[in-house]
């Protein structure tokens, strides 16, 4: 297969960087640092005219000094520098570039006349680049790190795309704590030119990427977006977490990156028909983050709740139905291999509550019995450290049940220092570990909605049943009339007369001039019917008729 158009910018050979430095506070000196330490093997060539030599190496002063044409080239000097630069990377055959610099529309009009120079600069160059404002791109499968974040980024096989850099620090600094590597660290910015879009294109074919967390202000190719998004919902798990739902946040995103905030509403549902999973959060993201890594994948909606407490399973179960979780209905086989495991004081229902002094016996029969249940599509499982419980032994055992059953398993802890070893137990095996049952639960919450998004995703429309052939006719009438009244917007009896015309169903509407008129057609369509009109003696006088 032929490479991917970006494929410089996610897996370059050599780099550039522009205004490399030994300043540790800087951002160009943190970013040459990082490509220096992160095991980075393709070449780095720093230009800066002030210096000869950093770090012992030799320093360049422009482009045209360089032994070779790097395929990449990582910007952050001063904004106004930036147009001059592109123009330098073009002249050296350069088409690549992230600018991790900021200046740009988020400062305002003088900032916006800035950016478009720098995109006329990337246009007439045939440059193609990420930014500006942003932290820049990681690839730790091959150790480049070019971006200005601190500390380490563990290899995976999770990309993040995300237009803010100081969530991309955030999400990284909590990763590599929890053992979650990732494909890719997508900073994108303003996306002055490449935008989600594209970079999902890119995403959905690289085969180190098995699924997608993405951090959206705005979007600036809406059609783009949306046609990437469903092509990639469809082989890989999409997760993102949107902001500016209100006018309030819209505001500050437009102070932020510069990017114009459309309608939540629309774009929620968009996301359902797209085959991806929105969270509202942060914390939620990151709980994704954890399912997505353990490539756990959903069944179903049907939800097993298994617990050594009634206290946390009444909890798990509140939070289930508030985000619209199903509870399992038990069947009456999984009820006799309980009743048989388990002591007569048992809940003898879902939650199943396998009582306080439940040993890892308890709990492997009782995960056993749910998971071979065809009513349940996973399980939550939960501990707290009781008088004679051992979470260690009693996670081992969940961790071996788990393996022998394809459904999802996530775990809960409860606790801190004597559940500490138990929960590292499900990081290494790969199992969803949690504190508190509420997020366990969201995370359930996440795999079936996408569940259920992939279904719509999946779902396509009907053949037009044979004789009812659209009328085109009809349909270039109701237009034209329109048209020749000087209108460019249909009334809303048009618009369904139009839909109509093309067999789509609609609600039927008719107008009518007077009260016995309305009562007429009331009676001719079938109760119950809505009415509207701004006239109000209009409806006095129905009402008193």
């Amino acid at each position: 297969m032929s490479k991917h158009y970006l494929h410089p910018l996610f897996m370059p050979r050599s780099v550039v960087v522009f205004g490399a430095s030994e300043k540790e506070h800087s951002v160009a000196g943190i970013l040459f640092s990082n490509l220096r330490k992160s095991g980075f093997t393709g070449k780095v060539y720093p230009i800066n005219p002030k210096h000869d030599q950093l770090y012992g190496e030799r320093c360049y002063a422009s482009t045209a000094d360089l032994p070779e044409t790097p395929e990449l080239a990582l910007i952050a000097t001063p904004a106004a520098t930036i147009p001059g630069i592109l123009d330098a990377c073009g002249a050296r055959g350069i088409h690549h570039a992230v600018v991790l610099s900021a200046g740009f529309r988020e400062v305002g009009p003088a900032g916006v006349a800035l950016e478009e120079a720098v995109q006329a600069a990337a246009k007439r160059n045939d440059i193609r680049f990420i930014g500006p404002n942003c932290l820049g791109v990681q690839r730790p499968g091959i150790g480049f790190n070019g971006t200005f974040s601190k500390g380490a980024t563990l290899s995976g096989d999770l990309a993040l795309v995300s237009q803010s850099g100081a969530l991309c620090t955030a999400m990284l600094d909590w990763a590599e704590s929890n053992g979650i590597g990732f494909s890719s660290v997508i900073s994108t910015g303003a996306s002055a030119d490449v935008d989600f879009g594209e970079i999902l294109d890119y995403l959905a074919y690289d085969p180190a990427t098995k699924g997608i967390l993405m951090y959206i202000e705005g979007i600036r190719d809406a059609r783009r977006f949306m046609s990437a998004l469903r092509a990639t919902a469809r082989i890989k798990p999409v997760v993102l977490v949107k902001v500016g739902r209100h006018e309030a946040g819209s505001k500050a995103v437009a102070s932020h990156t510069g990017a114009l905030v459309g309608s939540d509403a629309v774009f929620d549902a968009l996301l359902r028909r797209a085959g991806v999973v929105r969270v509202s959060s942060i914390t939620q993201l990151f709980a994704s983050a954890q399912a997505l890594s353990s490539h756990i994948r959903p069944t179903g909606d049907r939800l097993a709740i298994v617990t050594n407490g009634g206290g946390p399973g009444v909890m798990a179960t509140d939070r289930a139905v508030d985000l619209g979780v199903k509870l399992a209905e038990l069947g009456p086989g999984t009820l006799d291999k309980l009743n048989a495991a388990l002591p007569a004081t048992w809940s003898h229902g879902n939650p199943v509550d396998i009582i306080g002094d439940a040993a890892a016996d308890r709990y492997s029969a009782a995960m056993q019995a749910c998971l071979a249940d065809e009513h349940v599509d996973g399980v939550l499982v939960m501990l707290t450290p009781q008088a004679m419980t051992r979470p260690t032994e009693a996670a081992e055992a969940v961790v071996a049940v788990a393996r022998q059953s394809s459904k999802p398993v996530i775990a809960c802890w409860m606790g801190e220092a004597q559940v500490a070893e138990g929960r590292q137990r499900f990081k290494e095996a790969g199992i969803p570990i949690f504190s508190t049952p509420e997020p366990a639960v969201e995370v359930f919450s996440f795999l079936t909605a996408y569940y259920e998004n992939q279904r719509l995703l999946m779902q396509t429309p009907g053949p037009i049943a044979k004789g009812t052939d659209p009328d085109v006719e009809g349909a270039r009438l109701i237009i034209e009339s329109a048209l020749s009244h000087g209108r460019s917007v249909l009334t809303e009896v048009e618009s369904k007369a139009l839909l109509s015309a093309f067999r789509i169903p609609v609600a039927q509407t008719m107008i009518a001039r007077e009260p016995t008129e309305a009562m007429l057609m009331a009676q001719q369509m079938g109760f119950p019917v809505a009415m509207h009109t701004s006239w109000r003696p209009f409806l006095d006088q129905l009402e008193k008729e």
